[in-house]
């Protein structure tokens, strides 16, 4: 008799065995691909947190010294809208420092709201400074108030701050309470008008309008809203409350665990500027990237702004471990500790201030 057809036990064990592997080496190839897939988002998300921050703080930066008409600071003079034949301070008066050698330290300016000194005397009002900064620390103007701390009083240890100053690109309407600019096209580089009592100095019409005054303070917070030690980017705005002036608190992104900035100056072309400054008359072009802090800063123009950002994942991962070294700016940041199991990113912008002049 002929034997049935058919497969013997050792052909069986042996198709069962290679259809395990090819079993065990597919579902090994999909986990791989799903791993590496979930590495992928959480980098992307990551990266989409970084632009998200910068494409807040970018439209600042290029606005950055816009006063309606004008972008010379020294034309501003802070005014009581009903009576602007009498200036109050002018631009050199509205500073927080002095900005010549040997001058006396400015006083608060009078008339303003009391908030606007909340962050430094002065502080909300120093038009002719429309970018700057503290390094590594977070630092303001001269002597602010407590209205004026980081939020939960947690600044981020060795981030930077970055300050700027502008006004809304849309005129608006005169309003008591709120700091504002009365631009004259027909006055653009001799005298424009601050004034804070809701009285336009003048007509309102095309050439003579009324923008309210912008200042942001870029910072890292250690805590985000509701997260305990998970970092974010957050801004303090000057705004109205009420029937007062005050720097409002806003999140813009959590995740970002440093902020470092650079400014780019030219020259300053200013006769006070020491013998041994290497920055001489240009047309506005960089010299050198300078950190916030630099006594350049006093002589020179800025030009340009780079910011880094640092982007931490919310959350630790048990079997990543983060051995790199950031070095960016001045800082140098290695992660130790629970800080390895983190994934992160390194984000930098360079923005060209576009209201930016050669003096």
């Amino acid at each position: 008799m002929r034997p049935a057809p058919g497969f013997t036990l050792v052909e069986l064990m042996i198709a069962l065995v290679v259809g395990a592997v090819a079993v065990i080496a597919a579902l090994e190839i999909y986990a791989r691909g799903r791993d590496i897939y979930r590495v992928n988002e959480r980098v992307a998300r990551l990266q989409e947190q970084g632009r998200v921050a910068f494409a807040t703080i970018e439209p600042d930066l290029e606005l950055a010294g816009y006063y309606g008409f004008t972008q010379l600071a020294d034309a501003i003079r802070f005014v009581r809208g009903a009576n602007p034949d009498v200036p109050i301070a002018t631009a050199d008066q509205l500073r927080q420092f002095p900005f010549r050698a040997g001058a006396p330290m400015p006083v608060p300016v009078p008339g303003l709201p009391a908030g606007a000194h909340a962050c430094g005397v002065n502080f909300a009002v120093d038009v002719a400074t429309p970018v700057q900064g503290s390094n590594d620390e977070f630092v303001l103007g001269r002597s602010p108030t407590a209205a004026c701390n980081p939020y939960l009083r947690r600044a981020q240890s060795g981030a930077d701050t970055l300050t700027l100053r502008r006004v809304e690109t849309q005129p608006g309407a005169a309003e008591a309470n709120r700091l504002q600019i009365y631009a004259s096209r027909h006055t653009s580089r001799s005298s424009q008008l601050m004034f804070a009592d809701g009285s336009a100095p003048g007509v309102i019409d095309e050439h003579h309008r009324v923008h309210n005054l912008v200042v942001r303070v870029y910072y890292v917070a250690r805590d985000s809203v509701g997260q305990r030690n998970v970092p974010a980017l957050r801004v303090k705005s000057l705004t109205r409350s009420g029937t007062g002036v005050v720097f409002d608190e806003d999140e813009v992104m959590p995740g970002v665990e440093d902020l470092q900035v650079q400014f780019g100056i030219a020259a300053s072309g200013n006769a006070e500027a020491p013998a041994a400054s290497p920055f001489g008359v240009t047309s506005g072009r960089v010299a050198r990237y300078v950190d916030p802090g630099s006594p350049d800063l006093r002589w020179a123009q800025v030009v340009s702004v780079r910011v880094w950002l640092r982007v931490r994942a919310d959350l630790p991962e048990p079997s990543f471990v983060d051995a790199r070294t950031y070095r960016y700016a001045n800082a140098v940041y290695t992660p130790s500790g629970a800080e390895r199991n983190y994934r992160r990113v390194l984000l930098t912008r360079t923005t060209t201030l576009r209201n930016a002049r050669a003096t």
